[in-house]
């Protein structure tokens, strides 16, 4: 069933990917538009798990991973962890993101800001119509938290892989020479999260890995848009 936010989420999304389709304002012609070789490769990673996942075949590997994962780590770490998923929550994310392009915009710094925001937004819709889609049930293999909405993919997840790679690509523009560093830092982000929904015993490997493949393959995607690109 829709959730009640459903229609604002599409509107904005929409109304964000209509500005992002515009060609600039000014007149400036946008910078060349960047290689579609590794968001096509990440979409293609996430079908494949997507495949298994509806196959059945990946049924049995994703429940040893959750129980291993349980049995292996130290309770310190799972339980740091449990607070580091928080990073990956709708209402952290939407903080942040609102916060960063709200700052873009008084700079003048237009195409960044529409980027972060189209990025978050076109993230958690994919996110509710993928898990309406699929209605795959959660993990039950141990008492953990209560959840209503379906398991695949991982929201958290894919939020988290939304955002954290917009904000690494708007890095990359204001500080070319530091892209490693800003890329390591939003990959490392969305693996704690990720590893986070494990180590809670919510969302299978497969929720989570196909989340992170689709979240950053999207933001990469986006910023190809001529609104969004950076202007030579």
């Amino acid at each position: 069933m829709p959730t009640p936010w459903m229609l604002p989420l599409l509107l904005a999304t929409g109304y964000g990917l209509w500005l992002a389709l515009r060609r600039p304002a000014d007149g400036t012609t946008p910078a060349p538009i960047p290689r579609l070789h590794l968001p096509l490769f990440l979409l293609a990673l996430a079908l494949v798990s997507t495949a298994l996942m509806l196959s059945g075949l990946v049924n049995e590997l994703d429940q040893q991973i959750l129980l291993s994962l349980r049995t292996h780590l130290p309770p310190a770490l799972i339980a740091l962890l449990g607070w580091i998923t928080h990073s990956g929550s709708s209402v952290f994310l939407t903080l942040l993101m609102a916060s960063a392009s709200g700052y873009l915009l008084a700079r003048g710094q237009r195409a960044n800001a529409l980027l972060l925001s189209l990025s978050g937004l076109a993230g958690a819709l994919l996110v509710v119509l993928l898990k309406m889609l699929f209605a795959r049930q959660r993990p039950a293999l141990w008492d953990t938290l209560e959840l209503s909405s379906f398991s695949f993919p991982s929201g958290h997840t894919m939020g988290t892989a939304a955002c954290a790679s917009a904000l690494a690509v708007v890095l990359c523009r204001v500080s070319p020479a530091q892209s490693r560093t800003w890329w390591g830092l939003a990959l490392g982000w969305v693996a704690l999260v990720g590893l986070s929904r494990l180590t809670l015993g919510v969302h299978w490997p497969t929720d989570v890995f196909t989340g992170a493949t689709l979240g950053i393959a999207l933001t990469l995607l986006v910023s190809r848009l001529p609104g969004c690109r950076q202007q030579p």
